[in-house]
């Protein structure tokens, strides 16, 4: 057998067992579970023996390969390595061996001090069941590229760390380079991200490149004081991307460079010396001394020359010092200079001297606390005879060297001065100072002395650590591993006390550390099993005694590090099931539809398992998610094709794997609709009904295989309109339920059915398909006209053929032509003599004049051939032409103009009229200005008459005289005045924006303005004007208060009219369209019109503009548009209503009640006290259950919510009702809503126009007195109604609307506290099945909201017996949950003290008549008035009441309307609103006045007053209209008014029964 031939059977090789290696490397942990140490034993013996001549043979073959397979494979080769000397090197990887073991070398050469050196021992790791050696060929690079990831993961290390010493100059910018640190891994592509360890709370001075290291400044550095930023230390952390990730860190001293930035300073302020006169040259004069924060340096000043001056005389010398500068450096020259001035005295007079001065330097150590002793002393003589004084003074410098921060104190005593310590010396911060001590005699003159000291460092810094308090080891791994580096430092400023060395606390007997670097290294090998964390604690000392401690010892410093044992990929991954089921998916289920998830466990905590699908994924059905297992639907499934799939998993941790199967079965499921078996069709006549089947229908349901099963099929007609005519059953009958017609405009030749067949009972799936049905024709219909008319026959043409007659027929060719024509047997005589027919010709028998009449309706009988005969009459329209043959009169007109905000451009109003009986001969008249002179505001086309109103025509009549001329072949040239009246009214925008409108019926707009031609008197009025004059009189207002300023004609036939009207200011759209709604059938039969809405409304009959949401807009232009009608026209305002399939809150661009906008602050006002709405409206409005309120009315929404605040005085009451005001039957809307209180409870009434849904809110019964939140929200398929804001079961009360309705559709006003409506005889027309009660609502309403609008409760468009603001007394005792009782007993109370108090009044002005005496009666002013108000009620008049009484004055109830209006009496200008109205409360409070109510009503005119009033300033029938606060408003010409009508008066006596009043 040859070599080759062994070596590829041999499955065997010659181990050796490794010696020593107990010693070095423990057990496979793995291995030690499974085997006993006997079985092992015995077992790799026999293995040796069993395999030494394979080996050997494999060897001598030269086969490298065999032998690395075999160790790939062989489940022992932990425990040995092949037995081999003479290993090649390998181009990828090099190998060697030592010792026995086979190491892997990275590069060929590596370097001593490489970090891959430290691991070159590690153990190889192990892979399925085979350890992985790495083999002599490249293959086996690729083969296990994966289990080097995972076997490679050694620590990063700076290996440079130790020569990193880099500087940065001062003042250097932010991102000025520092240094680059590299980091090396052992690892094959490993990626190392750095990072700066740090204080949570240290602002960062630097930032380091997270892939280059390379470190930059995020600071600039100062040096120099106060900031000593001289070194700083920068700790730098390597971690790679390993799993787990492994990290080095390396820390390092960034010295912070001096530069020559800072200009040198003088130590003093000025400099003030003397010099004797008879001083010699080249003598010391003086001594300056300037200090640099960079560096120090000292000048002496000497005498160049003799003086010259005389004592008393200075000379003036400036000194200026600089810092020399390397010529080579980029430093600038820093300088400053000062001047110094030197006096000339006496030579008799001497300065003092110091005796015995100090010349050494004094050295004091740095923990120096002696403060009593004196650290030098130095003595003076004054050199002035007869006086010794001398005083001493210690420079202050401008450096902390030269004592700026006063750290050394002086103290004299005579002629002797102490130098002591002021504070604590720091040698880290400054280590020498210069000292200078001055001493001055009497002659002012001085003499220095320059003391150094020098600070002397000792050992008072503890080292301290860096933020590095953690590392890592990984598992197994070699006693000597590096762990880690610690790093502390000693801030003392020399080597002597600063130097620091390591040693360990604890845990010696598995780690050590060097004491020099701070490197901890393992000594024993750990199992993260066994213990996952050490906490090592590390001491740190410096290199000499503590001068902080007096125990010899030095300073130590001392951290704890947690160290934390890294997991190795050393188990197996394991699926928790072998098999896993899922019984039943749909084969229908959506893409990424979950299905199910496996799941592998790994004892290894950082073991990343990778799920994927090895095998059975037929389609790629399925796919998985790699990291979770979770397995989705990746393609659509079909059971028809595959039922069932057997996926196998694989489980993957790098290393390790594990597979498990999966099994899905797949579901049928109802995918395929039901397929008809065929089209179908059928042919009937038409206008006929059969009472069996005229097709019948098959289909079959291609899920169930077998056809001759019960196929479970419903069938249907889809469309709704198709189920009134056809119907099948669920055998697939089809039947006629209605004839069929063929024939237009509603028929057709053939009809497409749409039938449906729903699988699994009607509950699968549908398919649709089309019946045709064609109809057979019948002679059913009649022959009509299809001539174009009117057909144009000339006045004045002799009788003759008019016109061929022609007609057509609905029905085929065979039951139409040809046809038969004759004059109808019922037309009038006048027609038969007129006119006549042969056979297809209508013919003219006379001649016609059109001025005696202009058209003519001919009825024509059509009879066609079919069988049998079918005729109906057809009308013939026929106009005559018109010649000019009859002379023009003059005509006078007038035309109507509103120019909306005066902004009307040119504008066309009108032609000019003259009477003529032609009207076809405007080609043959000319017109012409009367005189030839234009109108400055008119402009006239001379062809066609028509009269243009220009731009900027101002408001008033204009009289338009004019000339026209006309000629024509019947009659001579001749000329006839006409004049036109032109009346322009401005109307303001307020006038548009609060109008009411009206929709009528049947009515065209030319017939709306004119006034007919055979009206015979001279006050008749078009249909307008009666409008205006009816309306002024259900307004209680003038006709001139009163505008019809739109008329627009709409295509359905009817004419919408907007219309407003005003006291003072405008009337609201509510109180328009309220009045004009509950008077609809009075107006109807004043203008003989119908009325088809008040309010037009766009969004009023549902789904008709909008399939859900609905608002309405009102659309405004200045461009004007034109009605003409001979003697009258009319141009009007562009308004009409537009309607949104949108829901949005009205949005409010103004301040109410004298509130002003905040600057700045969009939609946001400043406001009155009282008046708290967002928009300053006053939110609330009590009732006495005889009253009511109209307000805005809502829109359709598809989520209304309505939210209301009320406090009731009683248990029942209407609160709110919100539906129609009268029966209209052209538009009978059932739909309303009304709220009610019932016994106590609330009640809500919903009817969307199908039925009516009540909800009776039981659970909580309102008790008097209190206040309640009531919250409605009403929704397409929901009506809720929830109290207090309780959204648990017992507070909230849930109906559901009643018929396929949706939306509540009102465009009535809002009416809250009750209704003029008879809601009984209401709805008894409109069928209601629940009426709301009428009787109104006793108590206070708040903070009315609808979808987010707040309702101005206090300002309603109508109303009745009505609190604003709810300030009477009951209503504030409601607002603070006051009982009712109780308030009744308080107003006894005080009724019977005033009873009392009236009776004592009475007796003493009986008894001394004290008010007649000293009284300035005015009765003598006013007794002859003969105004209206003074006077209208003589017989009851008694001047008694106009007398000033000194009485009691009582402020009576105010709301906050007149409270407002209030002003200082002391700033007031006295006027006669005031002065009566000060009369008319005296009157009320005198006990004798003449019982006569109407003298109360001096302040105010109108409906209030029982005998009438002749003013029309307040003449409407609500209680609203009295407030004439908005005077205040109008501007200066008002004011007058303002004030005298700007206070409400109070009429509540006169105008609410005793029973109901709410005055205490």
């Amino acid at each position: 057998m040859s070599p080759q031939h062994f070596q590829s059977q041999s499955e065997t090789q010659i181990y050796h067992l490794q010696q020593y290696r107990q010693t070095y490397q423990r057990p496979r942990k793995h291995l030690c579970r499974k085997l006993h140490k006997y079985h092992t034993i015995a077992f790799a013996l026999a293995l040796v023996n069993l395999h030494t001549v394979a080996l050997v043979s494999a060897y001598i073959g030269g086969s490298d390969a065999a032998l690395a397979k075999s160790h790939r494979d062989d489940p022992f080769s932990a425990f040995y390595t092949p037995a081999a000397t003479n290993v090649s090197i390998d181009a990828h990887n090099s190998t060697y061996v030592s010792n026995n073991l086979i190491r892997q070398r990275r590069s060929p050469n590596p370097a001593p001090d490489s970090v891959s050196s430290l691991y070159s021992a590690l153990p190889a790791a192990r892979t399925g069941n085979s350890a992985i050696y790495f083999s002599r060929s490249s293959s086996s690079a690729v083969t296990h590229e994966n289990a080097k990831q995972y076997r490679d993961n050694r620590k990063p290390a700076f290996k440079k760390c130790a020569s990193y010493k880099p500087s940065v100059r001062e003042e250097e910018p932010e991102n000025t380079f520092v240094i680059m640190v590299q980091a090396e891994d052992p690892d094959s592509d490993q990626e190392i991200k750095y990072s700066l360890v740090q204080s949570a709370t240290e602002r960062s001075k630097f930032h380091i490149d997270p892939k280059s290291g390379v470190i930059v400044t995020t600071h600039r550095f100062d040096r120099d004081e106060p900031t000593y930023e001289k070194m700083v230390y920068v700790t730098v952390q390597a971690t790679d991307n390993g799993n787990p990730q492994l990290d080095d860190v390396c820390t390092f001293k960034v010295v912070i460079e001096d530069v020559n930035d800072n200009a040198p300073v003088f130590n003093k302020a000025r400099y003030d010396e003397s010099i004797s006169e008879d001083k010699q040259p080249d003598a010391i004069v003086m001594r300056i001394s300037a200090s640099d924060l960079d560096d120090g340096n000292n000048s002496i000043i000497y005498l160049n020359r003799p003086i010259d001056k005389r004592p008393g005389q200075y000379y003036t010398i400036t000194v200026n010092a600089y810092n020399p500068t390397n010529p080579m450096s980029l430093e600038s020259k820093q300088e400053s200079q000062i001047e110094v001035r030197i006096r000339v005295v006496e030579s008799s007079k001497k300065p003092p001297s110091f005796v015995d001065p100090i010349e050494d330097p004094i050295y004091l150590k740095e923990d120096y606390r002696n403060y009593s002793t004196p650290i030098a002393t130095l003595r003076a003589v004054s050199n002035v005879p007869d006086k010794p004084e001398v005083i001493f003074e210690l420079v202050t410098g401008r450096t902390e060297q030269t004592n700026s921060k006063k750290t050394f104190v002086f103290n004299q005593t005579g002629t002797t001065v102490t130098i002591g310590l002021g504070k604590i010396l720091d040698y880290e911060s400054v280590t020498e100072y210069t000292l200078t001590m001055i001493a001055r005699n009497t002659y002012d003159l001085v003499a220095e002395h320059v003391i150094k000291i020098k600070v002397v460092d000792v050992n008072d810094n503890i080292p301290y650590f860096t933020e590095v308090n953690k590392g890592t080891l990984l598992e197994n791994e070699l006693p000597g591993t590096p762990v880690m580096q610690v790093r502390a430092f000693d801030m003392d400023g020399t080597e002597a006390n600063n130097i620091v060395s390591f040693e360990l606390a604890d845990n010696r007997e598995y780690f050590k550390i060097d004491p020099h670097t701070g490197n901890i290294t393992a000594l024993t090998t750990f199992d993260r099993e066994e213990r996952d964390f050490y906490n090592v604690k590390v001491i740190a000392s410096d290199n000499s005694p503590s001068s902080l401690y007096n125990n010899g010892e030095p300073n130590r410093g001392q951290q704890v590090f947690r160290i934390e044992i890294a997991d190795k990929n050393d188990h197996k991954p394991h699926f928790q099931l072998a098999e896993y089921v899922h019984d039943s998916l749909p084969e229908d289920a959506n893409i990424n539809f979950i299905v199910t998830e496996v799941e592998a466990v790994d004892e290894d905590n950082t073991a990343q398992i990778v799920y994927t699908i090895e095998s059975g994924n037929v389609g790629n059905a399925f796919k998985i998610e790699k990291k979770t297992g979770q397995i989705t639907v990746n393609q659509r499934l079909d059971y028809e094709n595959i039922t069932e799939y057997v996926l196998k998993i694989r489980a993957f941790d790098g290393i390790y794997d594990d597979y498990a199967t999966v099994t899905i079965k797949i579901a049928n499921v109802n995918d395929n609709p039901p397929e008809f078996k065929e089209k179908y069709s059928i042919t009937i006549k038409e206008e006929m009904v059969y009472d069996y089947c005229i097709l019948n229908v098959e289909a079959y349901d291609p899920d169930i295989k077998d056809r001759t099963a019960d196929q479970h099929i419903k069938y249907s007609v889809v469309k709704e309109e198709q189920k009134k005519m056809i119907s099948i059953d669920n055998d697939g009958c089809v039947k006629l339920i209605q004839p069929l017609d063929r024939d237009p405009p509603d028929g057709h030749k053939s009809w497409q059915m749409l039938i449906a067949a729903v699988d699994e009972d009607g509950q699968g799936l549908k398919s649709v398909t089309h019946l045709t049905i064609d109809l057979e024709d019948i002679n059913d219909n009649a022959p009509f006209l299809v001539n174009k008319m009117p057909v144009i026959w000339q006045e004045n043409r002799n009788p003759g053929q008019v016109v061929q007659l022609q007609a057509d027929d609905y029905d085929e060719k065979q039951n139409g032509p040809p046809y038969t024509y004759g004059i109808d047997s019922e037309a009038s005589a006048d027609i038969k003599t007129k006119f006549s027919i042969d056979n297809d010709y209508l013919f003219a028998n006379v001649q016609f004049d059109r001025e005696e009449q202009k058209e003519y309706f001919i009825p024509i009988r059509i009879s066609d051939s079919g069988k049998p005969k079918q005729s109906k009459v057809s009308i013939l329209h026929l106009i005559i032409g018109d010649d000019n043959d009859n002379a023009m009169s003059e005509g006078s007109s007038r035309i109507f103009v509103y120019n909306y905000k005066g902004e009307a451009p040119d504008t066309d109003v009108g032609r000019v009229f003259v009477d003529d009986p032609d009207d076809w001969d405007l080609d043959d008249k000319e017109f012409r200005w009367k005189n030839g002179f234009p109108h400055d505001n008119f402009r006239l086309n001379p062809s066609t008459g028509m009269i243009t109103m220009l731009e900027r025509t101002q408001e008033g009549e204009y009289l338009l005289e004019f000339v026209v001329t006309e000629e024509s072949t019947f009659i001579p040239r001749h000329s006839v005045d006409a004049d036109v009246t032109v009346i322009v009214r401005e109307l303001p925008e307020e006038a548009v924006d609060k109008s009411g409108s009206i929709r009528f019926y049947n009515v065209t707009k030319e017939n709306f303005i004119s006034v007919p031609r055979d009206a015979q008197a001279d006050d008749s009025l078009s249909l307008k004007d009666r409008l205006q004059y009816s309306l002024a009189k259900l307004f209680n207002t003038s006709v001139t208060n009163v505008d019809v300023f739109t008329v627009l004609q709409n295509a359905n036939n009817t004419l919408d009219v907007r219309y407003s009207a005003h006291g003072s200011p405008y009337y609201a759209p509510e109180k328009l369209n309220g009045i004009v709604a509950q008077n609809q059938q009075k107006l109807e039969r004043e203008l003989g019109l119908q009325m088809l809405m008040v309010n037009i409304d766009e969004c009023l009959i549902e789904k008709y503009k909008c399939e859900s949401s609905c608002m309405n807009t009102l659309h405004k232009s200045n461009i004007p548009y034109m009605i003409y009608s001979n003697t009258s026209s009319f141009v009007g305002v562009t308004a009409f209503i537009e309607w949104h399939c949108v829901c949005e809150a009205r949005i409010s661009t103004y301040c109410l009640n004298g509130g002003t906008p905040r600057i700045g602050e969009n939609d946001m006002c400043d406001c009155i006290d009282g008046f708290t709405g967002p928009h300053c409206e006053l939110v609330s409005v009590g009732f006495y259950g005889n009253g009511y309120a109209f307000y805005e009315p809502i829109s359709p929404c598809e989520n209304t919510k309505i939210s209301l605040e009320i406090a009731p005085q009683t248990d029942q009451g209407l609160i709110m009702y919100l539906g129609p005001l009268n029966y209209n039957p052209l538009l009978p809307l059932t739909d309303f809503l009304s709220l009610e209180l019932v016994k106590g409870y609330p009640t809500l009434t919903v009817d969307y126009g199908t039925g009516a849904i009540r909800i009776e809110h039981r659970h909580v019964q309102l008790q008097v007195g209190k206040s309640y939140q009531l919250d409605i929200i009403l929704q397409k398929t929901s009506v809720e109604m929830v109290v207090d804001n309780c959204r648990l079961s017992t507070c909230i009360s849930l109906g559901a609307p009643q018929g396929p309705n949706e939306f509540l559709n009102v465009n009535a006003p809002l009416q809250l506290g009750g209704t003029p409506v008879d809601l009984l005889q209401l709805g008894q027309k409109l069928n209601w099945t629940y009426t709301p009660s009428r009787q109104g609502f006793f108590g206070c309403i708040r903070n009315l909201t609808i979808n987010n609008h707040t309702y101005n409760l206090g300002a309603p468009a109508i109303s009745r017996n009505i609190d604003s603001g709810c300030q009477r007394a009951v209503a504030v005792a409601v607002s603070f949950g006051i009982d009712r009782n109780f308030i009744i007993a308080i107003v006894a109370c005080i009724l019977l003290l005033l009873i009392i108090l009236l009776a004592v009044v009475v007796q003493k002005k009986q008894k001394n008549g004290w008010h007649e005496k000293d009284i300035d009666d005015i009765r003598e002013t006013i007794i002859n008035y003969e105004d209206e108000g003074g006077g209208e009620r003589d017989t009851d008049y008694d001047l008694n009441v106009l007398r000033t009484q000194p009485f009691y004055e009582e402020k009576l109830y105010k709301d906050p309307h007149t409270l407002q209006a209030m002003k200082d009496p002391n700033n007031e200008i006295p006027d006669i609103g005031g002065f009566l109205g000060d009369k008319k409360e005296n009157c009320d409070r005198e006990a004798g006045t003449y019982p006569v109510d109407d003298v109360r009503n001096y302040a105010y005119e109108g409906d209030g007053n029982s005998d009438g009033s002749l003013s029309s300033l307040a003449s409407c029938t609500d209680d609203g209209d009295l407030n004439f606060d908005y005077l205040s408003n109008f501007g200066p010409r008002f004011r007058k008014l303002a004030d005298m009508y700007g206070e409400e008066p109070s009429d509540t006596d006169s105008n609410v029964d005793d029973d109901q009043g709410w005055r205490i």
